[in-house]
């Protein structure tokens, strides 16, 4: 990534589009947190995104081995939680939505495979009520069943068809997984597509739940832990559920030259992204270069305020999924004060974005702090509004 396209403020309005649902009460049908959805829904309505799916079902695995400890949490309450916040994420489209799961269904009974939810017109509340039926792990890994029965569940739903797995890809038959995916790609063609989403990091796992993506020729795999931020799950849902609308300016390019791929799927063409290789859920600008908050602040303070916690997550999950990055924290004052006290409470500013960082397990040694004083505004210090802009600090990406 080039250090000139990286770097761009967000003013403190933005981060109203990131806010998460955490602290409020209890999920209800009546009363379900959508927030998230709330960037996604803007993209729409400013022409930017449209609708590409008119049918999804999720098949989520609750065999005995996703009851088995990851990073604290059993794999099941992992992939709940995946399905919640993609639930908290969908935009307000019109499509058909379903919950499948497999695995033993009760301790008596012979079924592997469900729907918790539909197949039905879409609604949040809905899914969430399927998601709330989701009981212990326990049972073998019968996911071919689940796929053949999915394929009889899409036939509900006309247009075209988003298959999402969830599993830690272990004690699967795989011949028998991919065998069941080869024939629901050749009932339903073009109009399918499999994404898939690892829970832990079994290798076999990993490669199996890789093939299961590629068989349906149009998706993807990611693991659970990529898109566990706000962002990440933002640029997931978004690549799933909806396309770049295209301008006649690119129809023109595609109709004269072929259009070249976009291989990191942020958007933007390889042949003008100047940022390859952008990680999932960053948001990029036109160039394909991952655009990064600043965090402002009240007046002679160094605090961070709390609506700037979401977007320094994921710079933290940006920084972990690149072990190789590291970021430079630029802090700045507006005019009020002497040269040299601006300078020191620049210097307090950067090193409190930096302490953040760190307390998320950050090595020290991948964040630069430097501060700037009164030196580099970016609005006019004669109005109050433009010292409130001032008064920040700034990220950038350095490789």
């Amino acid at each position: 990534m080039r250090k000139n396209y990286l770097k761009v403020i967000f003013y403190v309005a933005i981060s109203v589009f990131l806010v998460s649902c955490a602290g409020k009460k209890p999920l209800t049908k009546k009363d379900l947190c959508s927030s998230q959805a709330i960037g996604l829904n803007a993209e729409i309505q400013a022409g930017e995104y449209e609708q590409k799916v008119d049918a999804f079902m999720i098949i989520l695995d609750k065999s005995g081995s996703m009851g088995e400890l990851y990073k604290g949490k059993t794999k099941l309450s992992i992939a709940r939680d995946i399905v919640s916040r993609m639930n908290q994420t969908i935009p307000d489209i019109k499509l058909n939505g379903g919950l499948r799961i497999f695995g033993r269904m009760g301790t008596f009974s012979n079924k592997v495979t469900e729907d918790l939810y539909g197949p039905a017109p879409y609604t949040r509340a809905g899914l969430e009520e399927g998601l709330n039926k989701l009981d212990w792990a326990r049972g073998m890994s019968p996911l071919e069943v689940a796929i053949e029965t999915a394929g009889e569940d899409f036939k509900r739903s006309q247009g075209q068809k988003a298959l999402i797995v969830i599993s830690d890809g272990k004690e699967l038959k795989n011949k028998l997984v991919l065998k069941a995916a080869q024939d629901l790609k050749s009932r339903y063609g073009s109009n399918l597509c499999i994404y898939t989403i690892l829970v832990g990091e079994d290798k076999d796992g990993n490669k199996l739940m890789t093939q299961l993506a590629q068989t349906g020729q149009c998706g993807f795999s990611v693991n659970a832990s990529q898109i566990q931020s706000i962002g990440f799950m933002t640029g997931f849902v978004r690549k799933v559920f909806l396309k770049k609308v295209k301008k006649v300016e690119e129809v023109v390019i595609v109709v004269e030259k072929p259009s070249p791929m976009d291989s990191d799927g942020d958007g933007v063409y390889d042949n003008v992204d100047q940022c390859p290789n952008t990680p999932m859920g960053a948001r990029v600008n036109e160039m394909g270069c991952w655009i990064i908050e600043a965090a402002f602040f009240d007046f002679d303070k160094w605090n961070i305020k709390p609506e700037f916690f979401t977007g320094l997550d994921d710079v933290v999950a940006v920084l972990k999924a690149i072990p190789s990055l590291k970021i430079e924290i630029e802090g700045n004052t507006d005019s009020i004060g002497t040269p040299e006290y601006n300078m020191m409470l620049s210097e307090k500013r950067a090193n409190s974005i930096k302490e953040y960082i760190i307390n998320k397990g950050i090595a020290e040694n991948r964040l630069l702090t430097v501060g700037y004083g009164l030196t580099r505004p970016i609005a006019t210090n004669e109005t109050a509004e433009g010292r409130s802009l001032n008064r920040r600090a700034e990220l950038t990406p350095i490789q």
